[in-house]
Parts: structure tokens; sequence; C-alpha cells
């Protein structure tokens, strides 16, 4: 009895029993298989995907190239890929909805591009696609992804491309560091992802001008008195609709290039409530008043480090003022009192000063001294003028 009460005992300690040998060598196997399973997958990859298969990190350097040009560096890209809608059909006995994939599509391409980073090719895109009275041919190019060392790590190539949208990033006078961007979007016809084909690209100029969104000059035309006290101008831009185009099975959408409707986005500004007083006038003119030819020009310019010298510019074209309304207001709290402006805007164009051609900046005309703003409608009050600082040295 004592012997056959110690067999298990014994036998545990001799080593592992007949199970346990079969279970171990069973999850070495299986162990085996998944360190192979990736190259026994390999074959059944997409292109893409096996072109990139031994690209495991991420870029540091993004590039734009448009018909094989350098364009610029990106700060950020989004979008390109491939999609399919789900298309319905019919329900069986069963009450089960059917369903397939429709014909393949593609993501819209949204860039982020520091202004200053901007190369002729894609300024000439940016100021057609403002200012020409139909949609600019469409355009071929890539998205370029390179390590540190200047190799390409893959591209992402789209064919039949149309800008649709610009939007200029905001201006903030208190922010001094952040860059000035612009946010584009285009709308490809067909798109593809590649392994790297050599080095990067050519980059002349590519590190460009430093351009602060800070520093910022934004005038009304006959307002200009309250050009100082402008705190804040919030992204604006335009939108270009691209014309569409049937393929021959009727379903599936592309872009083509027919004329397009430009809608230039609403321009809010932020003013301190010392120099709103032109716009509480011009609102009393254009809306009270019922005068909608009081429309004016606006320039928004942005100057390099020095303030003295003009690098990048917005024209707007037909501003019609719609809306003002002073920010939150709270007891006890201690700052500026701001008033928020809306216009409407019909025409925008983008102009990019090279450094070989910087325009000196004309000093912004003060307000004239011992004048006071001009009461809002319904007779409401203005602060007395003095002791709010500026935005900027101007």
């Amino acid at each position: 009895m004592s012997e056959l009460a110690q067999a298990p005992s014994d036998q545990s300690n001799k080593g592992l029993s007949r199970r346990d040998l079969f279970r171990t060598a069973g999850l070495a196997t299986g162990g085996a298989m998944l360190l192979g399973l990736p190259n026994f997958l390999t074959g059944w990859t997409g292109t893409a995907e096996a072109a990139l298969q031994d690209r495991g990190y991420a870029a540091t350097t993004l590039a734009l190239e448009l018909d094989g040009q350098f364009a610029g560096l990106l700060r950020t890209m989004s979008g390109g890929g491939l999609f399919a809608d789900i298309i319905p059909e019919g329900t069986g006995q069963d009450m089960v909805q059917r369903k397939r994939p429709g014909p393949v599509r593609f993501e819209d391409i949204v860039l982020e591009v520091n202004l200053g980073s901007i190369d002729k090719p894609l300024s000439s895109w940016v100021t057609d696609t403002l200012t020409k009275s139909s949609m600019p041919p469409p355009k071929n190019g890539a998205i370029v992804y390179g390590d540190m060392n200047g190799n390409q790590v893959k591209r992402l190539e789209f064919t039949g491309a149309v800008l649709t949208e610009v939007l200029v990033s905001d201006c903030v006078a208190a922010e001094g560091k952040t860059p000035l961007s612009l946010r584009l979007r285009l709308i490809p016809q067909s798109t593809v992802l590649t392994g790297g084909k050599g080095k990067m690209p050519s980059m002349l100029g590519a590190k460009g001008k430093q351009i602060l969104a800070s520093n910022f000059r934004f005038n009304v035309q006959g307002l200009e008195a309250a050009s100082p006290g402008i705190m804040k101008v919030q992204g604006m831009g335009a939108t270009r609709m691209a014309g569409q185009k049937t393929l021959p099975d009727g379903k599936l959408q592309q872009p083509g290039v027919p004329p397009g409707t430009l809608d230039c986005s609403v321009v809010r500004i932020l003013v301190s409530e010392q120099h709103a007083g032109p716009f509480y006038k011009w609102f009393n003119e254009m809306v009270v008043g019922g005068n909608p030819n009081a429309q004016r020009g606006g320039l928004l310019e942005w100057l390099d480090p020095t303030l003295k010298n003009v690098v990048a510019s917005v024209q707007l074209g037909g501003l019609g003022i719609v809306r003002y309304s002073t920010t939150k207001a709270e007891v006890g709290h201690e700052g500026l009192s701001a008033v928020e402006i809306d216009m409407y805007c019909e025409t925008i164009n983008l102009l990019f000063d090279g450094p070989d051609n910087l325009k000196q900046a004309p000093a912004a005309a003060p307000p004239p001294s011992g004048t006071q703003a001009a009461p809002p409608p319904q007779q409401m009050q203005t602060l007395p003028q003095g002791g709010l600082p500026k935005p900027l040295p101007r």
C-alpha cells in the first residue's frame, strides 16, 4: 500500500508525464509555425504590402511631387486610401439583407504644409485654383516618404488630382512661435502605394523662409484705424467644387475638369473693443441701413521676423460685414474686452513673395488722436480710448 501511495510522487520527481510531454511538444511545434507565418503569408499580400514589408519605421521627411517636380515639404498627410461603398441587394426568403461591394473609390488626400516651404509648382497650382475662371487641369504626383539618410521609404502616387480646398491657418498675435501653414485637399482619380525609388527628390530651396502666424497685419479698406486692435484672424480660405464624371457603368463618380464654383469662407476676426468703432459704423451702414453696396476690400499680410518686410499676403475682395458680438464677460475677471466680427468674402488670392521679391511694409496708420469709436447700433456704449496694448509692434 505504501509503495502504491508514493508512486505518483516518485513519477513526478523523475520528469514529465506522457501527457505533459505531448503538450509541450505540441506548443513548441505551434510556436515554430507562428514564427514562420509572416513568410508564409508574403505570397498572399498585395503589391503595396509586399513592397513595404521590410519598412517598419516612420518617415522623417514628407515631400510632395507634382508632375515630376519637387513642390514642397509637408507637415502632415492623410487619406489617399482605397475603399468601396456597401451596396444593399434584395432580401431572400430567409429575410437576410444581402450586400456586395461597389466599385473601387479613392479617398481625398489632405495635406498640411508650412507656407514658407512651398515651391513654385505648388504655389502656382494654388494661385490658379483661387484666381482662374475655370478649374485648372488635374495633376499627377506623389507623396514621398523619406528616412534620415535621404532614402525613399515609400510613395503614394496619384493621378488626375484636382485641388478643391485651400485654407490658411489661424493667426493669433499671442502665439509667437507657430508657423503659418496651408491645408490643402486633393481629389485624385486614382492612387497606388509603392515602394521607394532611390533617393528623395531634389529639394532646392526646401528650407524656405520662416513665416510666423503671429506676425500678421490685417486691414479692411477704409477701416485702417481699427487695424492695431486686431488680435486674431481665424483661418480662412476657399473651396472649389470639382466637376463630376460618370464612368460607363454609371456608378463610379470621379473628378473631372469642368469649371467649378469658387466659394470663400467667412472671415472672422477678433478686435479689441476700443478699436471696434469703425466696424460698428460699417455694420450700421451696410446691414441696419440696408446698403449692400458698402462692400470693401481687405488685406492680410505676414511680416518677416524683423517686422519690416512682407513675406506673404492674402487679398480679399467683396467683404461684407454680417455680425458682431462681444466676447464672454466674467465678473471679477480682468482682461481685454474684445469683439468678434464676421464678414463674408467673394474673392481671395494668396500671394507668395519670394526672398528676392520682398516688399517694404508700410507702417499701419494709428487711430486718430482724440477721437472716439463710433457707437454701434442701438446706442451701445464703447469704452474710452487709451491704455490698451497693441497685439504686435507696428
